[in-house]
């Protein structure tokens, strides 16, 4: 198994490096430290309920534990984007959640389509993560920019430009996995390229959404 491959030297070592790390950073700032420990709590948390969620589909392989998973990544990815906003998470909710949404199904549905329900969950998630991002960036750009209408377009236009910088990093990773997994060089590129142009339609679909509705209730609370 692969559990037993793994270093006990090395995890003790790392067990050893965070302990270090946390006692330096009690006695530089202890409230830091408590909102460190906090934040790593429900990191732990959060990633118990998605193994917990990704056993279950693995195991029962049923469209209601692929549905399941989907709405969990959906939540998520709301979450992640309005974690930044949270002064403005109202205003943002029903946006984001939209934008989200249509993006998701864009997203998941193509995979679906193309490739077989064993790698729906890591492509699904890869690419709602850089979808993700990518709405994050076009939501803290309006906000910076929202006392000046006449920059909205520009904004957008750049947004459109920057849509690459997540894919460019993820791309060559989702080729080398089909790779490794034993898909043929041409067809692994060609189910890549399509992977990439459904993530952008729904980039684009998500970043227009998202800042359409803002624009049309700004000053709603």
């Amino acid at each position: 198994m692969f559990v037993s491959e793994i270093s006990l030297w090395g995890a003790a070592i790392v067990a050893c490096v965070v302990l270090v790390a946390a006692i330096a950073l009690a006695f530089f700032d202890r409230q830091m430290l408590l909102r460190m420990l906090v934040i790593f709590g429900a990191t732990v948390a959060q990633m118990a309920v998605v193994v917990a969620v990704v056993w279950l589909v693995y195991q029962t392989n049923a469209w209601w534990a692929y549905l399941l998973w989907f709405l969990l990544v959906l939540a998520l990815s709301i979450c992640w984007c309005l974690f930044p906003l949270q002064s403005i998470w109202k205003k943002m909710l029903r946006p984001v959640s939209v934008a989200m949404l249509v993006g998701s199904i864009v997203v998941g549905g193509s995979a679906m389509l193309m490739l077989p329900a064993s790698v729906f969950l890591s492509i699904y998630s890869v690419l709602m993560a850089c979808m993700t991002a990518s709405l994050m960036q076009t939501m803290m750009r309006y906000q910076r920019n929202q006392q000046k209408p006449e920059a909205l377009r520009e904004d957008m236009l750049h947004q459109i430009r920057n849509l690459a910088q997540p894919l460019v990093m993820v791309v060559p990773m989702l080729y080398a996995g089909m790779l490794l997994g034993g898909v043929a060089a041409l067809e692994g590129l060609l189910v890549t390229l399509l992977l990439v142009a459904a993530s952008f339609v729904a980039n684009i679909l998500a970043g227009v959404i998202t800042l359409g509705m803002i624009r049309n209730y700004p000053n709603r609370p």
